[in-house]
C-alpha cells in the first residue's frame, strides 16, 4: 500500500500587480479546485499565503466558501506558515512567531480549522527552525528529500515522516519527493503510477510518499494550462489514483501523524530544494552577499524590527492601533520574494523591491510618530549593513538617507517619507549563470519562441525561453552597486557608450575609497562634510563634498583642489546618480551639453525631481537594464535611470573647481 500525501503551495507576494493575482487565480487556483471537487476521494493539503488569502477574501469570496466546504468534508487540510511568506530563519524570532500565529488565526477564522501543518517558505531549513515552529504550535511540515541527502540518506529510500528537535522542541518532517516534483505535471499520469508501483515494490510493504510544490505549476507556468486542464492531465491523474485505490491511498498529513510513528530521528543541515541550493551557491543567505541591494533591505528590516521591539512596551493604550499598523508594515516587508533570485524570486522585479521599501518606510514613519520624532532631524552612526564599516543614517521631516563614508561617501538609500518610497531602490547588473545560455543560443542561431504547445510541457528547470532578440548586446556588468554620489575621475576620451557598458578606466580611487567626515549641521539644517585626498593618475588632489538637507531639498557642494605645485590637473570629473525612476523621454541613452537645470518627471513614483546647478555641466543619461530569468523566460528589465553630471576640468597648480547642486523633490500634479 502507498500512502500518497499531496501538499500544494499557493502564493502571490505583497506588492504584486493585481493582474498577476487575477491570472494566477483564473489559470491555476480556480481550475485546480474545480477538478478537485469532481474527485471527492482525493485528499490534499493546501497552503495559501496570507497575502493571497487577503486578495481572495476581498475579490473571490465565493472561492473561500468552496474551500470551507472541502475542509469541512475532510478532503482538504489547510497548512499555515508565515503570513506574508517570509523565510522564517531570516527574520527575528518574535516576528516569525507573530507571522505564524497571524496566519493560523486567519485560517481558523476563514475555515474553522486548527492548522497544525506548516508550509516552510522556499523550503529553507536551518537547525533553529524546529524551535520556532514548535513554539508556534506547528507540528509537521514538508521539506525536500534533497535535505536528507546531505546527511547521507538516499532520497529513494525515504518513507513516512521523521522527527527532529532543537533544544527539546520537537517537529515532524515529511520529505517531499523531487522525483514526483519533476513528474507532476510534466510527464504522463501513467508514468507517476508506474513510479509509485516501483517504490511500493522496493519497500516491500507500506510506503508513505510526499509531494510538495507550487500550485502555480498547475496552470500558470508556461504551457501548463493547456496541458493540465484543456488536455485534462490533472483530471486524468486523479482518475488513475481512484482506479488504483486498492493500493494507492491519498491521505491527509494530520491522519498520517495521528496513526503512525516517526520513521526515525534526523538532524538536517542548512539547506533548501536542490535548485535553490544551486542558485544560492549552497546556502540561502549567500543571496545577501551576492546582492548588496537585498542585504540593504534585509538589514533595514532588522534595524526597524529591533527598534519596534524596544518601543512596543512603552506605547500608550491610545496609540495601540498605530503600533499594530507599524507591525503589519514590518511583516509585509519580510516577504521573501524580493530578497533572492533564481528562476523564481523577485529581486529583479523593481515593483516588488519597491513594495518592500514602501512598507519599511511606512513602518519607520509610524515608529517616528510613536516616539514623537516625526519632524526631528537625527544623525545616527552605526554598522547598518553588518559589513564591519559604519554608515551614517539621517532622518528629517521629508527624508531618510544612508551615507557610506567607506564607499566613496555614496548615498545608498533616499527615502521620500511623504509618499513612502525609496528613490534609490536600484539594482546593479551582475553576471548570472544563464547569461551563457543566451550567448550559446545566438551562436547556434536557435531562436526559441515563447508559445504554448500541444505537446506536454517541460519543467521550467529543463528549458530555456529567450523572450526577445538582442539580449546578448546588453550583457554589461557593473563594478559597484548602483548608488548615488559616486565621484568619477575618468579618462578624457571616455564616451557615453563606454560609460553605459562599464568599459572605462577610473583614474583615481574615489569611487571605492574612504572619506573623512564631520558633522556640519546647523540649527534647522542637517549637514555632513566629506573629504578625501588621493591621486588622479599622478596628480594629488583633494575632494570635499558637503551634503545638506533643508526641507524637501538636498544641497550638494563640491570643492575640487589641485594639490600639486607644478602639474595641471586634466580629467573628466563626474558625479553619478542612480534613481529608481522612469520617464519615456529617457528610455534610451543620450546626452545634453551645458545645462544648469534638469527636470525629471518620474512616472513610477509620481514625483518631480529637479536638479539646479550653479555652473553649467554636461549630462549623460541611460536606463540601467538587467537581463534576468523568470518562469516566463529570459528578458530585460529597466531597473533605474543613471545620470552622470560631468565636466572636463583643467586645473592649474594650487587652484580649485567648485560646483553646487540643489535637488528638489515634489509630488507631481
Amino acid at each position: 500500500m502507498v500512502n500518497l500525501l499531496l501538499a500544494i503551495h499557493c502564493h502571490q507576494p505583497v506588492g504584486n500587480f493585481d493582474k498577476i493575482f487575477e491570472e494566477a487565480f483564473e489559470r491555476a487556483y480556480l481550475p485546480f479546485i474545480n477538478v478537485l471537487e469532481r474527485h471527492p476521494k482525493i485528499k490534499v493539503a493546501l497552503h495559501y499565503s496570507g497575502s493571497l488569502l487577503d486578495w481572495l477574501s476581498s475579490n473571490r469570496s465565493e472561492f473561500i466558501d468552496r474551500l470551507r466546504v472541502l475542509v469541512k468534508n475532510q478532503q482538504v487540510e489547510i497548512f499555515s506558515g508565515g503570513y506574508y511568506e517570509p523565510v522564517l530563519t531570516l527574520i527575528p524570532e518574535n516576528d516569525a512567531l507573530a507571522q505564524l500565529n497571524l496566519l493560523t488565526s486567519k485560517i481558523k477564522e476563514l475555515f474553522s480549522f486548527e492548522a497544525k501543518g506548516v508550509w516552510i517558505a522556499e523550503r529553507v531549513w536551518e537547525p533553529k527552525l524546529p524551535k520556532i515552529l514548535s513554539k508556534a504550535n506547528m507540528e509537521y511540515g514538508v521539506i525536500d528529500d534533497s535535505h536528507f541527502r546531505y546527511v547521507g540518506l538516499n532520497p529513494e529510500s525515504l518513507c513516512g515522516f521523521y522527527i527532529t528537535e532543537e533544544e527539546g522542541f520537537k517537529f515532524k518532517i515529511f520529505p517531499g519527493s523531487e522525483k514526483l516534483r519533476y513528474l507532476w505535471p510534466f510527464k504522463l499520469p501513467k508514468d507517476s503510477i508506474d513510479y509509485l508501483r516501483l517504490r511500493e515494490r522496493s519497500c516491500k510493504g507500506n510506503v508513505t510518499l510526499t509531494f510538495g510544490d507550487d500550485g502555480e505549476k498547475f496552470g500558470l507556468w508556461p504551457g501548463t494550462y493547456k496541458w493540465v486542464y484543456q488536455e485534462n492531465w490533472l483530471d486524468n491523474f486523479f482518475k488513475l489514483l481512484e482506479e488504483n485505490s486498492s493500493w494507492i491511498n491519498t491521505a491527509l498529513f494530520s491522519d498520517v501523524v495521528l496513526k503512525n510513528s516517526p520513521t526515525n530521528r534526523v538532524y538536517l543541515p542548512c539547506a533548501s530544494y536542490r535548485e535553490m541550493m544551486e542558485w544560492s551557491e549552497g546556502f540561502y543567505r549567500n543571496f545577501l552577499v551576492k546582492y548588496p541591494e537585498a542585504n540593504n533591505m534585509h538589514k533595514k528590516m532588522l534595524y526597524l524590527s529591533n527598534r519596534l521591539n524596544l518601543i512596543k512596551d512603552k506605547v500608550k493604550p491610545k496609540d495601540t492601533p498605530i503600533l499594530k499598523q507599524a507591525k503589519l508594515h514590518l511583516y509585509k516587508s519580510q516577504a521573501n520574494d524580493s530578497y533572492w533570485h533564481g528562476v523564481f524570486g523577485g529581486l529583479y522585479l523593481n515593483h516588488l523591491r519597491s513594495s518592500v521599501c514602501h512598507h519599511l518606510i511606512e513602518a519607520q514613519n509610524l515608529m517616528d510618530k510613536l516616539e514623537n520624532k516625526k519632524n526631528k532631524n537625527r544623525i545616527e552612526q552605526l554598522d547598518f549593513d553588518c559589513d564591519g564599516k559604519s554608515e551614517l543614517m539621517i532622518s528629517t521631516k521629508y527624508f531618510n538617507l544612508c551615507l557610506r563614508p567607506e564607499m566613496g561617501a555614496s548615498l545608498s538609500f533616499l527615502d521620500y517619507k511623504p509618499k513612502a518610497f525609496n528613490l534609490i531602490n536600484t539594482l546593479s547588473r551582475k553576471e548570472e549563470p544563464y547569461h551563457k545560455k543566451i550567448k550559446e543560443l545566438v551562436e547556434k542561431k536557435n531562436e526559441l519562441k515563447n508559445s504554448e504547445s500541444s505537446l506536454k510541457p517541460s519543467s521550467i528547470h529543463d528549458k530555456t525561453i529567450v523572450k526577445e532578440e538582442g539580449l546578448e548586446k546588453i550583457l554589461f556588468y557593473d563594478r559597484n552597486p548602483r548608488y548615488c554620489l559616486f565621484d568619477h575621475f575618468l579618462q578624457d576620451e571616455v564616451s557615453l557608450e563606454d560609460f553605459v557598458s562599464a568599459k572605462y578606466r577610473e583614474c583615481a580611487d574615489f569611487v571605492e575609497g574612504s572619506y573623512f567626515w564631520q558633522d556640519a549641521s546647523k540649527k534647522d539644517t542637517v549637514s555632513l562634510e566629506f573629504s578625501r585626498q588621493s591621486k588622479v593618475d599622478e596628480n594629488l588632489v583633494k575632494l570635499t563634498k558637503t551634503i545638506s538637507v533643508v526641507d524637501n531639498t538636498l544641497i550638494l557642494k563640491y570643492l575640487l583642489e589641485n594639490s600639486e605645485r607644478q602639474m595641471n590637473l586634466k580629467t573628466l570629473f563626474g558625479v553619478e546618480f542612480n534613481l529608481s525612476s522612469f520617464n519615456a523621454a529617457y528610455s534610451k541613452a543620450g546626452e545634453v551639453n551645458g545645462i544648469n537645470k534638469f527636470i525629471l518627471e518620474d512616472v513610477w513614483n509620481s514625483v518631480r525631481i529637479e536638479f539646479i546647478l550653479k555652473e553649467r555641466l554636461n549630462l549623460w543619461y541611460f536606463p540601467v537594464e538587467t537581463v534576468s530569468e523568470s518562469e516566463a523566460g529570459i528578458e530585460k528589465s529597466c531597473q533605474e535611470l543613471c545620470l552622470l553630471f560631468w565636466s572636463r576640468i583643467n586645473l592649474s597648480p594650487r587652484s580649485n573647481w567648485m560646483q553646487n547642486f540643489k535637488i528638489n523633490i515634489t509630488e507631481s500634479i
